[in-house]
Formats: structure tokens, sequence, C-alpha cells
């Protein structure tokens, strides 16, 4: 299979880690380069980490790149010039990436995040209405053009699996 870099862009529970994890194959070198994963390295105060934290992530990306993975990358990306430079990266190595911003109203994100996987059993603490605000209004006032926009709240999970899926078969059909 070709590589391909896909990007989910979205604010806390808009579906990103839920789509990545059902989309990582490893059998099929597809993995999942979630930005997150990097705050812990650096610190707790989320606020003075953003850039330190992407461009580890960016780092990594081209690294897995390298390494002959598809990349899933997924990120709140509250500066989208962080996804210009994946894009950048993906496009110096002659792999195509695609972009998408997954959405929903404010009121489905504060709601889905008191219910996320790990709250209930303790493993994760709810972010809260005033973050997920905070960082909806981010996405919101921080665009980024030529993104691919899917509202999780109007297309079911397999609907919106499906429509990125697609990017791993143009990866398939323009083999070379």
């Amino acid at each position: 299979m070709k590589q391909v870099l896909v990007i989910l862009r979205g604010a806390p529970s808009s579906g990103k880690s839920t789509l990545a994890k059902n989309l990582r194959d490893y059998n099929k070198r597809i993995v999942w380069l979630k930005v997150d994963n990097f705050k812990p390295f650096f610190s707790d105060n989320t606020n003075i980490i953003v850039d330190d934290v992407n461009k580890t992530a960016i780092n990594s990306l081209s690294y897995l790149l390298d390494q002959g993975f598809s990349v899933i990358m997924e990120g709140i990306f509250q500066n989208p010039q962080y996804i210009q430079n994946a894009i950048d990266i993906a496009k110096q190595k002659n792999i195509p990436s695609f972009a998408y911003q997954l959405g929903c109203s404010l009121r489905t994100l504060q709601e889905r995040d008191k219910i996320r996987e790990g709250v209930k059993e303790g493993c994760r603490k709810l972010l809260g209405d005033e973050v997920i605000e905070r960082l909806y209004k981010v996405i919101e006032n921080n665009p980024f053009k030529n993104i691919v926009k899917l509202n999780t709240e109007q297309k079911s999970f397999d609907e919106c699996l499906i429509i990125i899926k697609r990017n791993f078969d143009y990866g398939l059909q323009n083999k070379n």
C-alpha cells in the first residue's frame, strides 16, 4: 500500500481518537499519532507546552513516514500552522495528505465529555464545560483552509469511518 497521511482536527470529544483508533492497523502499516500523548512529557500545564507538544509530534510524524508507515495524526491543533507543517513534511516525501476537521455543536461536545471512555471508570478526568468551550472557540477562530469538515453529530460513526477510509483506498489505487 502506498503511504498516506490523514490529519484529524477537532475539539475534545469530537470523535478524533475514536476514529483514529478504529483506522489504525499495524498489519497494513497504518499507525495512530495522537498529539495529546506528548503532553505528559513536558508538564501538566498544557497552556505553556502546546508548541513543544506539536513540534515533538511533527518530528515523530517525520520518523514514522520515513519508516514506511501511513499515519493518522490527530489533535486539536490550536495553531493550524502545525497542520500545514505536517502536510509539508508529507509533500516533501511525496506522500499524499488529507485533512479533516471533526465538529459538532458545543453542547454535544460538552455532553460527550461527561461520558467519554474512562470517565466513569475514573481513569480520565472530565475536561469540563469551560475547557471544551475555550478549545471549541479556538478551533472556530483559527480555521485551516482546504480542510474537509465532518460533522460527527450529523453523520454516524460508520459514515465518518467510511469517508476517511477512502484515503487509504487511494493509497492502494495509486500504488507504485
